[in-house]
């Protein structure tokens, strides 16, 4: 048997292994963007941010997307650079403004280590935050996964800078939500 023909039919084996070790993988993360929007100070573009949701799954009984059953993703394109410092600072900022310390004391150790894997961005580079309830909420820079955190109540916190109640950006919270509802609507 010749040489190259032999060693292609040894890959067919393997290539079939790998496809069903990443069908789970790439089944879980099938996205539907419900908002794309460019965020604004004054005249200079900040972020081109995106939220996705699994189209297969029903809208959370409380309606509330930070529902732990509920699978999200938020991806964050920067049109500026952000250096580590000041993305930490601003989680900290818009979650100790936003909540109580007896509410954020159970997760504390968990927003901790989330901040811990903040790293500076440059201009056109992208942070992704993936809640998959049976997985965690992953931070990824770009495709390098940075972390993951389990609990589901420290994951809510840590969502809600974004998209709840802890918003950097309240208008940007607000579209997000809006057009979610929407998408909801037409399904």
């Amino acid at each position: 048997m010749n040489k190259n023909r032999k060693a292609y039919l040894l890959s067919i084996p393997l290539l079939m292994f790998a496809g069903l070790i990443s069908a789970p993988l790439m089944a879980a993360e099938n996205w539907r963007t419900v908002s794309a929007e460019t965020f604004s100070l004054l005249w200079k573009d900040l972020t081109y941010t995106r939220l996705q949701v699994d189209p297969q799954q029903a809208l959370p009984a409380s309606g509330d997307i930070l529902a732990p059953d509920y699978a999200k993703q938020i991806i964050i394109e920067y049109k500026i650079g952000v250096s580590a410092e000041r993305f930490r600072s601003m989680t900290d900022k818009a979650l100790t403004g936003a909540y109580s310390p007896a509410e954020l004391a159970p997760a504390k150790a968990d927003i901790t280590l989330f901040s811990s894997w903040y790293k500076s961005v440059e201009r056109g580079q992208q942070y992704r935050l993936v809640w998959l309830p049976e997985r965690g909420l992953q931070l990824y820079l770009n495709e390098e996964h940075l972390g993951v955190i389990h609990d589901p109540n420290a994951a809510a916190l840590i969502l809600s800078v974004w998209l709840g109640r802890a918003a950097v950006s309240e208008s940007q919270r607000d579209t997000m939500l809006a057009a979610w509802r929407r998408a909801a609507g037409d399904q």
